[in-house]
């Protein structure tokens, strides 16, 4: 069985029982081969010795583990997030789609920064990389605690909200719309305002996730074709 340490607590339950069963293997040893038996001549080096080797070998080794568990942890991460915003990345997206979403009814929803290259354009990389973070982070919570968001690349956004109705998760994406209209992004001295349009379809458990993304994108692009900064529902087709 592979041994874990996962936190603290872990690691002073690890160090606590291999301590523990080196003094107990050392003292049933000594009294199996010692001439004198469990005498304190001999007792006394029986709970000495492994307390001496046992506990900073075991403090050493859980140490290792835990910080082996720590990196493991941060690797996860890593490969499942978008490294700017955090978001999960869009391999990772279908993953969590698949363990949370498949099968069930929910909503999903497609965002796109309006007018994001004229932004990278007139003010610098530096602020296009603040307007996607501030940004990403009013998704996000739009859909919390149930809801999650994905960055799709660039400046496009995937969202799933679970167990919601089509009229629901509208009314969610009209709240995130609003709220990025409402904030002021501030890189350099100057105050950014930045808008998102957004295509929302409901996914019904069976039919397949690629056409209702196809749906969904189809709805982000009438609503940039209409005029940007609002929220379009898919056409029903299935």
């Amino acid at each position: 069985m592979m041994l874990k340490v996962r936190n603290t607590t872990e690691k002073w339950v690890f160090v606590a029982v291999v301590s523990t069963i080196s003094i107990i293997a050392s003292v049933v040893l000594t009294a199996v081969t010692a001439p004198t038996g469990l005498r304190e001549g001999a007792l006394l080096p029986a709970l000495v010795v492994p307390l001496c080797v046992a506990l900073p070998t075991s403090l050493w080794t859980a140490g290792m583990l835990l910080n082996i568990h720590r990196l493991n942890r941060r690797l996860e991460y890593l490969v499942s997030h978008d490294q700017m915003t955090n978001l999960l990345n869009r391999s990772h997206f279908f993953r969590r789609f698949d363990v949370s979403g498949a099968g069930t009814i929910g909503a999903i929803m497609i965002a796109d920064i309006d007018r994001f290259k004229s932004i990278n354009d007139t003010y610098g990389h530096r602020a296009g990389d603040a307007v996607i973070n501030r940004i990403a982070a009013i998704l996000q919570r739009g859909v919390e605690p149930d809801g999650f968001f994905a960055r799709f690349g660039g400046e496009e956004f995937v969202g799933y909200l679970p167990g919601k109705e089509i009229e629901h998760a509208q009314f969610r994406a009209e709240a995130i719309r609003a709220a990025v209209e409402s904030q002021s992004i501030r890189v350099s001295g100057q105050d950014l305002s930045c808008t998102v349009s957004i295509g929302v379809q409901l996914y019904d458990g069976t039919c397949p996730l690629d056409q209702v993304l196809h749906a969904a994108d189809e709805a982000l692009y009438e609503a940039k074709t209409a005029g940007r900064n609002r929220v379009v529902r898919a056409r029903p087709r299935f």
